[in-house]
């Protein structure tokens, strides 16, 4: 299904993900050439030479709606497995790092009505990935051990989509709500179906469905298009056209009365949805159907956000929205709550639904709804691949290229009444589909408690200094490990910015015992992932299986931590990468006022740099500066290893100690709980940037203090405070005055370090207002601190967020390694709640008065260019 928000949270760090221009707006139109080869392939290319970047993407018209007698085996999810596993032309590996020789990235997904395979790389490689893509969709071998292998992959995916409390209330909202039509199935399949698919089912789906006349081309990005269609012609042109004849689904009986279904789940949360039949993606109701959503579940500010959450208390997070397939879909809304308030949570979701239908949106609340949808329409259409997936939406839904422009002037003509009336339409109590998932939901009584107990974390030290850290949690065969080493920005000059970052991908590429691609591949094919990065403070390298698989991954992490063979080949591939993220940053006005801020407040010491380093930087590494960092910082004295999930303590840490218990044991690279001075020369003042954007931005950052000290805890609520759209910032200056399109804070907090920043996106002319207001808003904050029911809504809200980050091993195992890396101990992120609600409205005020003196603020405003 498409992609959702389970969430009403909007992206806290992310401030454009807030709604940020008004219905007048006026979405650019994409404009493409469309051309029919004679095979009937419809190819559609966009030329758009911002940047030397292209996708190119080959979209299949067969999702898992089409699997025909075989439908809710997953069939089509699986040959989109099987198109990556080698062509008569190519082997698996050849086609992955063939991809990666030319700068690609390449994925795939399937969905209800499509399954689309996708690269996004450099606009001088496009002919390169349409010949590979071309392959894979043309003469994919599906090899039946091949098949055998990826099938068990597949179960693997099913057994975590099972173990998932968010999948399985959304598969029973489908399986309630559909009877007849294949939407009541997941895409991924039912196991006991799809353990009866054969070789021969799998090919026969290729074949009845992977031709010509039943796929499309679209290409976006800095491309001439007469090449592209030539290159079309080339590689796809001679590509048979085979009779196809359109599947015929059946059609959904209207739902005439209440269905309800429950599933009990071991979990500490229950989860409620209720769905609505409604019609599908084509209907020109939808415009009004996706305002709807907005409106109820997205957002702070959204109805149900605000009813259940901030009046009542009795959810944690809500969501609302439609979905479906092109001849009919579902507009569900769902909501999180302790079980002990899930009738509660049920009866208030619909009585707020019925408010709704009764008074309907205030002009205000829709205007708002409006700008989000259209902002969001914007936002796709800053990358090639947004622009891409935009163009072939249009192009499969309607058959044209400006569906997107129709569906915008839809949601501008929306009335409050209309969409009342939409509300009255669809969302009839009497044909509600209810969905219910947790623990013991399937008993009549909703309100027992989960008696299940968290296992407390187990610290051990290596002999070679290595802290090991386990926490037992057999609730879920899931295993999560991370190991974290002191490095990153403390540990880089000027000179080699960028290193830990460099080095860190650099470990992929290859080790004594194992190739590029078999790192890639091993674990994935376990249906496990693998992570290697670096932050602002160290190595992170992690990978996330199911139990069984704990040693393979914890083996695959000793190996690239002690093996790597850094193949001097591949830097500059890596350092390309790391360049066109420094330069991506630079095209975000937000982000080069955060940056330019942030290298004024800490200047003359380490984190006046990034993680990221600089392009000068970056360029002028060396292999053997790598190896070095590498060297000096994973070592026993400076790492932490976390593990988390359904182990045994003693079992595994015998395991680590084969694996890890060679490493040399080595020093800390720094103190973690050094304090970096801060130089004499560090000057307040006022910065003003220009670049070749429309918006204004201004940035308003003081220093505050480090990870270690007691400030921390207050200056995070206060951004929590000030963060959100209930903040005092955003209904002043943006709800009242009408001076920005998003405005909000962000607190940073590193070793020995931090710098606290408020921040507005405005329309130039009114720049001077915003500021003067911003800063009136922060004078009020120093004088008066924050009221009562803002400490409250920011401690209940942050108190959510810590609850969410315990629900997966991997988040748990990571706070406890990042904790404990940086000296803080892992005991730190359970003592976290206590710390925060201890602080007082004085301790909040006194850090507002101490932090934010207007007179010691560094001010940067990013404008347009001048004509």
């Amino acid at each position: 299904m498409p992609a959702r928000r389970l969430r009403s949270t909007p992206a806290r760090k992310s401030p454009r993900s807030s709604a940020s221009a008004g219905a007048d707006l006026t979405v650019p139109p994409l404009t493409a050439q469309v051309r029919t080869l004679e095979n009937g392939l419809d190819v559609i290319v966009r030329e758009d030479h911002e940047h030397p970047l292209v996708s190119v993407q080959i979209w299949v018209k067969a999702g898992s709606l089409h699997e025909e007698k075989w439908t809710g085996a997953g069939l089509a999810h699986c040959v989109e497995h099987m198109l990556f596993k080698g062509t008569v032309r190519r082997s698996a590996s050849q086609i992955s790092q063939g991809i990666q020789e030319l700068g690609g990235y390449v994925n795939a997904y399937t969905t209800f009505n499509r399954t689309v395979y996708w690269i996004d790389g450099l606009a001088d490689q496009t002919e390169g990935y349409l010949d590979i893509l071309a392959d894979m969709v043309r003469h994919s071998k599906i090899d039946p051990l091949e098949l055998q292998k990826e099938q068990d992959v597949i179960r693997r995916e099913m057994a975590m989509d099972n173990d998932d409390p968010g999948s399985a209330v959304q598969h029973l909202v489908q399986s309630t709500s559909f009877r007849q039509h294949p939407l009541k199935h997941p895409i991924i399949g039912h196991r006991a179906i799809f353990d009866q698919v054969s070789r021969d089912d799998v090919a026969g789906f290729v074949s009845r469905h992977y031709v010509p006349n039943n796929c499309f081309v679209v290409i976006a990005g800095a491309v001439d298009a007469e090449a592209c269609f030539a290159a079309a012609q080339r590689l796809l042109g001679d590509w048979e056209r085979r009779p196809y004849e359109p599947i015929l689904l059946p059609e959904e009986a209207p739902q005439r009365g209440r269905r309800e279904g429950r599933k009990n789940f071991d979990t500490e949360l229950t989860r409620i949805a209720l769905g609505w039949q409604i019609p599908g993606e084509g209907h020109e109701d939808k415009a009004a159907l996706d305002v709807l959503g907005f409106l109820l579940g997205s957002g702070r500010s959204s109805r149900l956000y605000q009813e259940l959450r901030e009046k009542r208390s009795i959810a944690h997070s809500v969501w609302a929205g439609a979905w479906g397939a092109q001849e009919c879909g579902l507009f569900n809304t769902e909501a999180e709550c302790d079980p002990k308030d899930a009738d509660d949570c049920q009866k208030a979701m619909l009585e707020v639904i019925e408010t709704f239908k009764t008074k309907g949106p205030t002009a205000a609340e829709l205007a708002k709804a409006v700008r989000a949808t259209i902002g969001g329409q914007v936002r796709t259409l800053t990358s090639t691949k947004g622009q891409a997936a935009s163009l072939a939406s249009s192009w499969l839904n309607a058959g044209t290229l400006d569906q997107a422009q129709h569906y915008l002037a839809a949601v501008r003509a929306l009335t409050p009444t209309a969409v009342r009336d939409i509300a009255r339409r669809y969302l009839n109590p009497a044909s509600c589909s209810i969905a219910l998932v947790g623990p013991d939901v399937e008993k009549t009584s909703s309100t027992l408690q989960s008696t299940s107990t968290k296992n407390e974390v187990q610290r051990f030290v290596l002999g070679n200094g290595l802290t090991v850290l386990i926490g037992e949690n057999p609730r879920l065969p899931l295993v999560s490990i991370r190991a974290s080493f002191l490095a990153g920005v403390p540990a880089e000059t000027a000179a080699n910015g960028g290193a830990t970052q460099v080095s860190a991908a650099m470990l992929l590429k290859g080790t004594k015992t194992r190739t590029a691609a078999q790192i890639a591949s091993e674990l994935e094919n376990l249906g496990g992932s693998l992570q290697c990065t670096a932050d602002a403070h160290r190595y992170l390298l992690g990978t996330d299986v199911m139990r069984g698989d704990e040693t393979k991954g914890l083996n695959l992490i000793a190996d690239l931590l002690q093996n790597a063979t850094l193949p001097a080949a591949q830097l500059k591939e890596v350092q390309k990468r790391q360049i066109a993220s420094i330069l991506e940053e630079k095209e975000d006005p937000l982000t080069v006022a955060m940056r330019h801020a942030r290298k004024e407040i800490f200047a003359g010491t380490p984190f006046a740099r990034t993680a990221l380093g600089t392009e000068e930087s970056v360029k002028a590494l060396k292999v053997d500066t790598c190896r070095a960092m590498l060297s000096k910082s994973i070592v026993g004295a400076n790492g932490v290893l976390s593990i988390h999930g359904d182990v045994k303590a003693a079992t595994i840490l015998k395991q680590v100690e084969k694996a890890l218990g060679k490493l040399k044991k080595g020093s800390t690279h720094y103190d973690a709980k050094t304090k970096f001075p801060l130089t004499a020369d560090v000057i307040p003042g006022r910065h003003e940037l220009r670049l070749d954007k429309e918006q204004a931005i201004i940035v308003i950052g003081f220093r505050t203090v480090g990870l270690h000290h007691p400030d921390s805890q207050a200056l995070s609520l206060i951004d929590e405070a000030c963060s959100d759209m209930g903040s005092r910032l955003f209904n002043r200056i943006r709800e009242e005055l009408g001076l920005a399109y998003y405005v909000g804070a962000q607190h940073f907090s590193a070793l020995g370090a931090g710098a606290f920043y408020f921040y507005v996106g405005t329309d130039p002319e009114k720049a001077p207002l915003a500021q003067q207001e911003m800063l009136a808003q922060i004078q009020d904050l120093v004088t008066n601190g924050l009221a009562a029911d803002e400490i409250q809504r920011a401690k209940t809200t942050w108190r959510s967020g810590w609850l969410r980050a315990q629900q997966g091993n991997g988040s748990l195992a990571d706070s406890y390694g990042w904790n404990e890396i940086n000296g803080l101990g892992y005991e730190h992120f359970r003592q976290l709640p206590a710390k925060i609600e201890a602080l007082t409205d004085e301790d909040l005020r006194r850090a507002a008065k101490t932090y934010f003196n207007p007179a010691e603020a560094h001010i940067v405003t990013v404008m347009p260019e001048a004509e």
